[in-house]
């Protein structure tokens, strides 16, 4: 088995597992505090670091390869970083410092002094939908949208399953490629951690004015099965339908199978301190593997989005060469535009109960709403106007009063707060 060990000056070696915006977020960073130590990135794909927030853009042909791999391999040499692709990490010892790799069929181990966990997350498959590199995939990395690249021809049909984030965008790339989508759901609502029904209906009436895409709610697939060079889907209601391929976007789960046995403490994802630190020391974890405090409750949380990621993983490697940081939180949130109908959501917009107030604005073309508890803002979702959801997303972490935020003259960008401020009793209820 083959040992690896950088050489250096001083003699400490940062290994990072994964390859992601947390990985390449904590190399920079480590890099800068610790210009003679070395670096090793332990990547399980064949490809350098990219922007996964992009991959349904690539497979719709609206942004190209070289646009979507934002880390070619000169950025990794001019920071003198190891890159290890084609590379899974397979266990740790944490007695020993090292990591069990398997590199294109062959072991290796590498030896660290301190280790950042950032494997990421992986489709959850179920019994209903099991994986088929052939045919039932999910859409979470570059070799996904290649494959789904290659099976998008016009004419062919795909059904996907789940209305969420991902799932809705795999939709909008495959009917850019002509390919007839239908997505089924079992929940009332698409964007379901960004939505309410309204706010749903609008966001499904623009994406079915497209011809080749089709919106099922409240129905769900409960079993597939392999016919001639395609499949047929059962769903709950009883009814069956041919397709040449699907997608599952159901949601994910943690990447942890390589830290089995190794007293790093995991409640289906990695528990870190606000210190980004694991219950072992001198293994730390950033991103979708692990979890976050939210800003405002205090709350642990789990939000897999890149800024968290990155902004953990900066935490992670200043605390990695010595210093004492700590993260101070996120707040979920997210924005995506389909057909120019721009969709975003800060906070936990599910959120209700007798003491929520809800702040509403509509027209035609903008449909917003703020969530209020004891008179402060604590979550926002808006369609057909993003702006100021910036401004609104710092007085929910601030914890703003809304009657002093809507007094505020950067605030009224919000149609929202004009429309309060003009008529409160009109666009409140409780």
């Amino acid at each position: 088995m083959k040992k690896i060990k950088t050489a250096s000056t001083t003699g400490r070696q940062h290994v990072i597992v994964g390859n992601c915006i947390a990985a390449v977020s904590a190399a920079e960073t480590l890099r800068k505090m610790n210009p003679q130590d070395s670096i090793v990135i332990i990547g399980e794909e064949d490809v350098p670091s990219y922007s996964r927030c992009l991959i349904t853009y690539f497979l719709g042909d609206m942004i190209t390869r070289k646009h979507l791999l934002s880390h070619d391999a000169q950025w990794y040499a001019e920071r003198n970083v190891e890159l290890m692709l084609s590379s899974r990490a397979e266990g740790l010892d944490v007695k020993n410092r090292q990591v069990m790799v398997r590199q294109n069929g062959k072991n290796k181990t590498v030896s660290y002094d301190t280790l950042l966990v950032a494997t990421g997350s992986t489709p959850i498959f179920l019994p209903a939908f099991p994986y088929d590199p052939d045919g039932i995939i999910g859409m979470r990395n570059y070799a996904d949208s290649v494959r789904l690249k290659s099976w998008a021809k016009k004419g062919k049909k795909a059904v996907i399953i789940g209305a969420g984030f991902v799932g809705l965008k795999s939709a909008y790339g495959l009917v850019k490629q002509g390919v007839q989508v239908k997505v089924v759901e079992l929940l009332p609502t698409v964007l379901g951690r960004m939505t309410d029904l309204e706010a749903s209906a609008r966001v499904k009436a623009r994406l079915t004015r497209h011809e080749l895409l089709e919106i099922e709610l409240n129905n769900s697939v409960i079993a597939t099965r392999k016919r001639g060079d395609g499949y047929v889907v059962t769903y709950q209601d009883g009814t069956e339908e041919a397709c040449d391929f699907i997608v599952a976007s159901v949601g994910v789960r943690a990447c942890t199978d390589f830290l089995k046995d190794s007293g790093v403490d995991i409640d289906r994802i990695v528990l870190v301190d606000d210190r980004q630190q694991t219950s072992v020391d001198g293994i730390y974890a950033a991103g979708d593997v692990c979890r976050s405090r939210h800003i405002v409750t205090g709350e642990w949380i789990y939000n897999a989005i890149w800024p968290v990621a990155a902004a953990g993983a900066r935490i992670a490697a200043a605390n990695m060469s010595g210093e004492k940081l700590t993260y101070e939180g996120n707040i979920p949130m997210n924005s995506v535009d389909f057909y120019e109908l721009w969709i975003t959501a800060i906070g936990n917009v599910q959120d209700e109960g007798p003491d929520v107030e809800e702040i509403t604005f509509k027209t035609p073309a903008i449909y917003q709403k703020v969530k209020l508890r004891g008179g402060v803002p604590f979550a926002f979702m808006s369609i057909g106007n993003v702006d100021g959801a910036g401004i609104i997303r710092g007085a929910i972490v601030g914890k703003t009063p809304w009657e002093e935020f809507v007094r505020r003259p950067n605030a009224k960008v919000l149609p929202v707060v004009n429309s309060y401020a003009a008529d409160p009793a009109a666009t409140a209820c409780a």
